[in-house]
């Protein structure tokens, strides 16, 4: 292949393996030569002698909330030109499940692993780390000894939206959330105390809902606000799918969003700005931060990235569109 190419057999082994700068042309050239020859690579025999798999392993807790395949397109950009499959596993936010799915793709001897957890924390991924997997949280306070962590800054996220709906003269605010008073959906939380408490409103903790992470989590929630003998005029749901099952209660009970009642929701899907009225929210860009945690972790695997683990903040942006 390298005489047919033009090149030296060592660059035909950068094409191959991706780990090192060729150029477009030249590249170009190599793979024509591939292709023309039908070669392909022995997977296997690469595995045995690299050591690699080639294999990297995305841990979600629902695989039908439309953010995770976004972060898995976004994570596929980055790494699948230097010959990286992506393994996707759903754990339905358990966090029995999520463990043992950590400890499944250990045994499979996966290159590196990205986690989204509900409530990521390092102490779920010990097992990876203590095999010198590389680690990436999607979520998470605290950078730790092999785990990077790239995250949504959640507080920030909170402050941002409730100040945005205080500002459109929505004072009683609720807020559906999730179970557990951990992770990301509740420093979503804080940020909107934070929020009430420096506009001078007063927090009132019945105003708070805590659900499913789902359309079905914010159907169930909004009803239960709706039954307050004062109700909310306007209703935070944890992410854009809460939010849409919110919407789904305010459509069937004849409610006006938002002049009757207003609903926002978190991250920015693409169904957010498809359904009618079209979701405020916050933006997240989910394909960016699955490009984000491919560069991490490809620069960990080269070695290019070695020193101390990286934490990565996404700065969170309102998105105005017709229900709040």
């Amino acid at each position: 292949m390298a005489a047919r190419a033009g090149v030296s057999p060592t660059t035909v082994s950068h094409v191959v393996s991706g780990r090192r700068h060729v150029s477009e042309v030249t590249r170009a050239r190599v793979r024509s030569v591939m292709d023309e020859l039908g070669w392909e690579p022995n997977q296997l025999a690469r595995s045995l002698r690299t050591q690699r798999t080639q294999t990297i392993a995305l841990i979600v807790p629902d695989i039908t909330n439309p953010f995770y395949p976004s972060v898995a397109r976004g994570l596929l950009d980055v790494v699948t030109e230097p010959g990286y499959q992506v393994l996707i596993g759903n754990t339905d936010g358990s966090p029995a499940a999520e463990r043992d799915l950590v400890a499944r793709m250990v045994t499979r001897s996966v290159d590196a692993i990205v986690f989204a957890g509900y409530y990521s924390k390092a102490s779920d991924v010990t097992a990876a780390v203590d095999a010198g997997i590389p680690v990436a949280l999607m979520g998470g306070r605290r950078a730790s000894a092999g785990i990077d962590v790239l995250t949504s800054d959640d507080l920030a996220a909170g402050e941002i939206a409730t100040r945005y709906l205080i500002g459109r003269g929505y004072h009683r605010i609720g807020f559906i959330t999730g179970a557990s008073g951990d992770g990301p959906p509740a420093d979503r939380v804080r940020g909107y105390r934070r929020a009430l408490t420096s506009a001078g409103l007063r927090f009132n903790s019945r105003l708070i809902v805590r659900e499913e992470f789902s359309r079905a989590g914010g159907t169930a929630g909004l009803q239960k606000l709706l039954e307050l003998r004062k109700p909310p005029r306007a209703v935070l749901c944890t992410n854009d799918m809460v939010a849409i099952g919110a919407l789904d209660v305010a459509r069937e009970r004849g409610l006006h969003v938002p002049d009757d009642l207003a609903v926002m929701g978190f991250d920015d899907i693409d169904a957010a700005a498809l359904i009618s009225p079209s979701l405020t929210t916050i933006a997240g860009d989910p394909r960016e931060q699955g490009r984000a945690v491919g560069r991490v972790l490809l620069g960990r695997l080269a070695g290019t990235a070695a020193g101390l683990p990286q934490r990565i903040l996404f700065a969170p942006s309102v998105v105005p569109r017709e229900s709040a």
